[in-house]
């Protein structure tokens, strides 16, 4: 359990607050931009976890998957954009349990009872980063291009989410440094 919980934080780590506007622009300009979003999650997961060294089957497994799934998604048509951005982390969270299944050996730096709070503080700012997905898919429809708060969602919702995301990364790296 703490194995998938230590992938799954640094996977919301790293594809919301670290996946910042400019690697989101690098990632879906080029295969080496995607590659270097692919290092952040690897460089993420190796803090969370105990002896990364000794886990390189892990590390090159997990890279090559996001790397394909994240290729995938660039690659489908996207509009609406809401159902790719929820099915992307749903292929993700799928690969994440199944690499924990297979690499059981794997111990996280942070207990669970510390993890499972720092995975619903990172959770926030995914939750408002699909609101933001959904805002922006709104504005698309005649039906809600008048709407106050759909056209606040689209102006704020990823503002707020990359602030959120910063807090939630600053506390996890104190208690990963601290502890």
């Amino acid at each position: 359990m703490t194995t998938f919980l230590a992938l799954w934080l640094a996977h919301l780590l790293a594809d919301f607050p670290l996946q910042t506007n400019r690697v989101f622009r690098l990632k879906i300009a080029s295969n080496a931009g995607l590659a270097f979003h692919v290092l952040l999650h690897l460089f993420t997961t190796a803090l969370l976890v105990q002896q990364p060294a000794a886990h390189l089957g892990l590390f090159v497994v997990l890279g090559v998957v996001h790397f394909l799934i994240d290729w995938t998604k660039l690659r489908l048509p996207g509009d609406p954009q809401w159902p790719g951005f929820l099915l992307d982390q749903l292929a993700h969270l799928v690969s994440l349990v199944l690499l924990a299944r297979w690499q059981t050996a794997v111990t996280a730096v942070l207990s669970p009872w510390l993890m499972i709070p720092l995975i619903l503080l990172v959770l926030l700012p995914a939750v408002l980063m699909l609101l933001w997905v959904w805002a922006n898919d709104m504005e698309q429809n005649d039906r809600y291009q008048e709407s106050g708060s759909v056209q606040w969602a689209s102006r704020r919702l990823l503002t707020l989410s990359q602030q959120t995301g910063w807090v939630a990364l600053l506390l996890v790296a104190a208690c990963r440094f601290m502890l």
